[in-house]
């Protein structure tokens, strides 16, 4: 492990202890600051537990982090104390009911919609992000929660649309008999090279779909007298000859069978007085396939998966005594290009439901000078600006922006951190005072043996990559990036310390976030903020990103995929990541009541 580890210390340590060898040799003294220091831990016996340090550990997230904050957080309440959820998929209810209204939507229409809140279809997606991105997460999302739109009934075979049951009836109740493409991983798409989510006539497609079935044929249903050209295995249509492809074959989604429903949640609720076509679902066994009714309302089963793993319905099965055991930061931009600020709506009226005091805050308060200390234990932060955490659209301001600076993504971190702040009670502050380990200089006729101050009043980031035993799935063990920040006094005390997990957005690496160590100095050298670790993980699985979960479809299943792994990210994070990191790189020295 530790010839994977890189420590970027920055601190010219033997350089510095010459000099200050020098110094006190000519008559002079150097001083040290003030600080506090705790006992030290014992690291030879049994490595503490993880549940002991609950109250001082958190996990946080922006994007796809920011769900998988709220999922583990959530799900392993006796690991963590606080949880911060940044602009996440929190809710799957309204994610799957995005991508049936929005993503896999066909239907014609020549007006382009480019605002948030518009109606948009499979042919006319939003310009953030670029429509190859949007395809990739589509596949990702698939791989780790399986495809609640075409079942499979196949173990063996669960990845590729083609596999289905509905591409092996050849029939939907929507659009009738249909054909294949004759490439076995369907269609092509994207190509986006412009980036505006639309696909230009001269945009050529480059991204295999794999998980989406075209009912090959329908166009002509759906667009009559339209003029149809085939690109790629899809059959589309430029409407009104701006240019652009306004519709296609249409897109087979077997979600449920249809029924009515007032509240818009995509939940079949016959108490609240909903009902159903008893149409069937086609191609599951037993649901009677092609209207022939088998009397009960029926779901793909791959649904059940997908809401398994749902913070909403999580946090509505539990009490408002076991929800207020954490605490809950969460933000979400008022213009958010995917649909988020519905999520954390819906989060907020489950809370508010179980009698939990929300704080709503619109815009962010406090800066660098100045770090919010927010004292509501649930607090949700509205910025108005749009989405923020694409690895591929989003790298400009997180890696060389101005850390004190206007960038929305830093104003985010710092609202967070403020919060994270407010949640671990007496903290240490200032860098501590400890010194430098003794140095023993031996120079001709002079022997000096001397305990030299510590000069350097920084923390550090550790760099590597962990081995991950729970990802391995063949011979050899997958490696896992970390990036790790350890606070000034860290260096300059034996106290110990909270720790905060950071999860990146998709696409996202562990790296892009080390422009927080500078952020991090700051505060804790102006004395606004406790000395705190924060150690960020990795998020890439499947095709890009992991969503941070135990995958439901075994990467094996993926063509042309870069590293097959068992796809236990879950069980990566818990079991391998955590305790290396607290225990070896921390030295144990995690906070415990």
């Amino acid at each position: 492990m530790q010839s994977a580890i890189t420590r970027h210390r920055h601190r010219a340590e033997m350089r510095r202890w010459i000099a200050t060898a020098a110094i006190l040799i000519g008559g002079l003294a150097v001083g040290c600051g003030s600080g506090s220091s705790g006992e030290s831990e014992d690291t030879t016996g049994p490595a503490p537990a993880l549940e002991a340090s609950r109250e001082f550990r958190a996990i946080a997230g922006v994007s796809m982090g920011g769900y998988g904050a709220l999922n583990l957080g959530t799900k392993h309440g006796d690991l963590f104390g606080t949880i911060a959820s940044l602009g996440g998929p929190v809710s799957m209810g309204q994610l799957l009911r995005d991508s049936i209204e929005d993503n896999l939507e066909v239907k014609t229409q020549t007006t382009l919609p480019r605002q948030v809140g518009e109606d948009f279809t499979f042919d006319h997606l939003p310009p953030y992000p670029e429509r190859d991105s949007r395809i990739r997460m589509f596949q990702d999302l698939s791989i780790a929660f399986g495809n609640p739109f075409l079942h499979h009934s196949d173990p063996s075979r669960q990845y590729l649309a083609r596999d289905s049951e509905p591409a092996t009836t050849l029939i939907d109740d929507l659009y009738g008999s249909f054909t294949l493409p004759a490439d076995a991983r369907g269609f092509v798409d994207g190509g986006d090279t412009n980036e505006d989510g639309l696909r230009q006539l001269d945009e050529l497609p480059r991204v295999a779909t794999d998980v989406m079935l075209v009912a090959g044929g329908s166009l002509a249903a759906i667009a009559p007298g339209a003029t149809r050209v085939e690109r790629a295995g899809r059959e589309v249509a430029d409407l009104d000859a701006d240019g652009i492809f306004d519709v296609g074959d249409g897109l087979v989604v077997n979600y449920s069978e249809p029924f009515t429903d007032p509240n818009l949640n995509f939940v079949f609720e016959p108490d609240r007085g909903e009902t159903f076509d008893d149409d069937g679902l086609d191609g599951v066994p037993g649901s009677g396939d092609f209207g022939e009714g088998n009397g009960t309302f029926d779901y793909d089963p791959d649904r059940a998966r997908w809401f398994a793993q749902d913070p909403l319905t999580r946090l509505e099965g539990l009490s408002a005594d076991a929800i207020r055991t954490q605490r809950i930061y969460m933000d979400v931009g008022t213009e958010d290009e995917l649909g988020f600020a519905q999520h954390y709506a819906d989060l907020v009226d489950v809370l508010v439901a179980k009698g939990i005091a929300v704080a709503i805050q619109d815009g962010f308060d406090g800066n660098c000078t100045d770090l919010p200390g927010p004292n509501a234990p649930f607090l949700l932060v509205r910025y108005p600006a749009g989405h923020v955490g694409f690895e591929s659209v989003d790298p400009d301001d997180l890696l060389n922006g101005d850390v004190c600076g206007t960038g929305t993504v830093w104003q985010r971190i710092i609202s967070m951190i403020g919060f994270l702040n407010e949640s671990f009670p007496d903290g240490v502050f200032g860098p501590g005072s400890g010194n430098a380990p003794d140095l023993d200089i031996d120079f001709p006729g002079l022997d000096i043996d001397f305990e030299p101050p510590n000069l350097d009043p920084t923390g550090d980031i550790v760099t590597g990559a962990l081995p991950s035993p729970a990802l391995r799935d063949g011979a050899a063990t997958p490696m896992r990036d970390i990036v790790v920040y350890r606070p000034p006094a860290f260096f300059r005390s034996e106290d110990s310390f909270p720790i905060v997990y950071f999860l990146g957005g998709y696409g996202q690496k562990p790296q892009d976030f080390e422009q927080v160590r500078l952020l991090l100095d700051a505060l804790i050298l102006t004395g606004q903020l406790q000395n705190m670790y924060m150690a960020f993980l990795p998020g890439s699985g499947g095709r890009t990103g992991s969503f941070y979960v135990n995958h439901t479809i075994p990467e094996t299943q993926v063509p042309e995929i870069e590293e097959a792994t068992s796809g236990r990210f879950e069980d990566s994070i818990l079991e391998d990541l955590i305790p290396v990191i607290e225990n070896d790189i921390l030295d144990r020295r995690i906070r415990r009541p």
